[in-house]
């Protein structure tokens, strides 16, 4: 990936925050995916329903919002268009969103913006 230009992947469950791992001798950025906030995983597995799924996100959040007073903290929702895009579930990501936006100090980050914050943070983790 990394010879074709790409700048990092997302293909990674491993810890629930951006590291580096050196590729042919150059950093490469590591953007973890999510199985636990996952539409493909919990909603179309039939596992839960829309409300169900709001309510583990939002769960997911309050427990990292409130580690975050000591460390940074990620959160990664993973969302598929044939799931994520159906109506209960758009009303559901809606319901999300604005629940996030109430707190302080959080902010949304698409995943290029976040390996981009990796390659300059000095103190990110390398494997």
């Amino acid at each position: 990936m990394q010879e074709l230009g790409f700048k990092y992947h997302i293909d990674d469950l491993s810890p629930d925050e951006p590291f580096l791992i050196k590729v042919k001798g150059r950093d490469f950025a590591v953007v973890p995916y999510t199985l636990r906030c996952n539409d493909i995983v919990l909603v179309e597995g039939k596992n839960f329903s829309a409300d169900q799924f709001v309510c583990q996100v939002k769960m997911e959040f309050d427990q990292l919002y409130t580690e975050s007073e000591k460390k940074r903290r990620q959160m990664s929702i993973s969302f598929h268009d044939r799931i994520g895009g159906t109506p209960q579930m758009v009303l559901a990501t809606k319901e999300i969103i604005s629940y996030i936006q109430e707190h302080k100090g959080v902010s949304f980050k698409r995943k290029d913006e976040i390996a981009q914050m990796a390659y300059a943070d000095k103190n990110i983790i390398r494997e």
